[in-house]
């Protein structure tokens, strides 16, 4: 039995490009082609920029927790009673 939801075959990528072809024509793919190189690109591009701001973020983070300085209150032993 054969999965429909599943990965597309070479048949299928087959079907799909002759359909686009008879539908716009040979002279709009490469239009259509360098359109969609374009959206990937801006793609890319969107999501190394937010990576980038994420990783920006957590580093400030980082940085401003660790230069917190330590709770001020009583040492341990002093608050244990304990004055030897």
């Amino acid at each position: 039995m054969r999965n429909i939801i599943g990965p597309i075959g070479l048949p299928e990528v087959l079907i799909l490009l002759v359909i686009v072809l008879l539908v716009f024509g040979p002279r709009r793919l490469p239009e259509m082609a360098k359109g969609l190189g374009q959206s990937v690109r801006e793609f890319r591009k969107g999501l190394r920029d937010m990576r980038r701001d994420i990783e920006e973020e957590e580093s400030v983070q980082a940085v401003s927790t660790a230069a917190q300085p330590p709770a001020q209150g009583k040492p341990a032993e002093a608050a244990n009673g304990d004055n030897a």
